[in-house]
Parts: C-alpha cells; structure tokens; sequence
C-alpha cells in the first residue's frame, strides 16, 4: 500500500513538473494593470483572433529588459498583421515596479502583473519543482489562444531573440493563413 501510494506521488510530482505543453488551450489568465482609476485587467481571452506573445519578466532582470527592448519594433511591425505583444512582471512589488519599469522602456504594448503563484499555475511550474522559474518566459498562442510555443528563460531561444520571435510568429500567422485557405476553397 505505502509503494503505492509513493508511486502514486511521484506521478502526481512529475506531471505537475513539466513545463507548460505547446499545443493546448490557454488557461484563463489576466494581466493586472497599475493606473488610476484602476483600469480593468487584460484577460488573454480578450485577444482570440489575434495571435499572441506574452512575455513573463522580472522588472529588474537585464535579459528580461533587453528582450523588452527587442519586441519594441517587432510588436509595432507585426501590430497590422493581428499580433498582440504582452508582458507581466510577477516579481516581488511587481505593481509597484511596472510603471517605472515602463517608464523607463517605453513599450509600445501592455505591461503588467500579477502574482508568482497565479504565473507558476498558468505555466505549469510546481511549486514543488526544485528549478527555478527562469525568466524572460515567453509563450505564444495561435488566434484561437492554444498555445503553440513556450520558451523558459533558460532556452537557446534567447540567443537570438530577435530572430526567433519573428520565426515563431511567422510561423503563427502562416498556419493561420494557410488555414484560411483551406477553407476558401
């Protein structure tokens, strides 16, 4: 009975460790936003039909600042093609943080946050996991907001970041173009 239940708890421990799986619907998610009056949050599911990149950050992280700095010309590029660019902090004082994280980038898209337990649900990180959760992390989901990619901070994606996010959404809206073929004819 204990081998059981210790096989048991391993299964439960390892599927909870994996990383979020490319190729599955987006849970619900929201980004909080700083302002007065306080603005609504942005929830991921008000971008169906839009492709997304949503980059999760540390506002004090250079990686994370310079990749913000990367997505500033592809975010405004890629805009007239339906591709939103999104980015939540969830770092400690993160809320109050972001507008001087903003301030000080200028990003021509939405920053916010929410809280390290809220991200570590949407992207299946265990708070059991001993790795830690390594940041920039950068998902980004198809027009109908199932996740087709997902980069931890620790991927050789980020060595060339500019590169790689423009293959990544190309990617995304030639599927969705091929798509809309397919279904003219």
């Amino acid at each position: 009975m204990r081998t059981a239940a210790v096989a048991l708890s391993s299964m439960m421990l390892a599927s909870t460790m994996a990383a979020a799986e490319p190729d599955r619907p987006s849970p619900a998610f929201s980004i909080l936003r700083v302002g007065a009056p306080t603005p609504a949050p942005l929830a991921l599911s008000q971008y169906r039909g839009k492709i997304v990149a949503l980059v999760f950050i540390d506002t004090g992280c250079p990686h994370c600042q310079e990749l913000t700095a990367i997505l500033k010309p592809i975010a405004q590029e890629y805009a007239p093609r339906g591709v939103r660019v999104l980015e939540c902090a969830f770092n400690d004082n993160a809320e109050r943080l972001v507008p001087e994280f903003i301030a000080r980038f200028q990003p021509p898209f939405p920053v916010g946050w929410n809280n390290r337990l809220a991200v570590m649900s949407y992207l299946q990180h265990s708070i059991l996991d001993p790795r830690p959760l390594y940041v920039p992390h950068m998902v980004f989901l198809d027009r109908r907001g199932v996740i087709r990619g997902d980069f931890p901070g620790e991927d050789s994606f980020f060595k060339d970041a500019n590169a790689n996010v423009r293959a990544e959404l190309d990617k995304l809206l030639k599927a969705g173009a091929e798509k809309t073929a397919a279904r003219k004819k």
